[in-house]
């Protein structure tokens, strides 16, 4: 009998296709962990290697080419930095890929609306997650330290002047422990993201 449900389970559970990767998915509606299963879903489309850190990217080159929202996004890197300790906004990590990913998913699959909301990254770095958000119509606001700046506003920049935006992205320094400037916090944001904190 288990067998019969499982079939019955999956067939009544709809296929998709997962937003600029175009592959057909089994879709994961409903429960408390929707989110977090389809996190691990966007996640396992790529079949990572459990021991290799960063599958999605290379964080020796100084490019790294994505498409999301039917864009082709081009994010800059600086490896060079990484031999600074401390220096980790320099480069793209996978949690910024998977996060920036799941958005796009819950957009096009209808689980979540960004248009017009007020979204605040925390940690930015290279800025792809911002880039992402505010294709899909959010008032982003990223956030970094100020010798991260000049690299997300040049990402900001290449990637969002040829492309007709529905939202809007802008850059500002932000250190922890200090108080936020007004825009941040003035009105409240709507969400408050991060892929990669430290």
């Amino acid at each position: 009998m288990a067998n019969n449900n499982e079939e019955e389970e999956e067939a009544v559970t709809p296929m998709v296709k997962l937003g600029s990767y175009g592959a057909e998915v089994r879709l994961v509606v409903g429960g408390e962990e929707s989110a977090a299963e389809e996190t691990m879903l966007l996640w396992g489309i790529q079949q990572p290697t459990l021991s290799k850190p960063n599958a999605f990217v290379s964080q020796a080159s100084l490019q790294l080419s994505l498409d999301s929202c039917g864009h082709s996004l081009s994010i800059l890197q600086s490896p060079s930095s990484l031999g600074t300790p401390g220096v980790t906004g320099a480069v793209m990590w996978d949690s910024g890929v998977v996060l920036g990913k799941f958005l796009e998913h819950a957009v096009d699959s209808g689980m979540l609306v960004l248009q017009g909301k007020k979204i605040v990254e925390l940690g930015s770095g290279c800025g792809l997650v911002g880039c992402i958000a505010a294709l899909l119509g959010s008032e982003v606001i990223v956030t970094d330290l100020r010798d991260r700046l000049r690299l997300l506003r040049k990402n900001i920049e290449t990637n969002m002047k040829c492309v007709s935006l529905r939202g809007s992205v802008t850059a500002t320094e932000l250190i922890w422990g200090e108080d936020p400037d007004p825009e941040l916090i003035d009105p409240t944001p709507d969400f408050v993201i991060g892929s990669d904190v430290v």
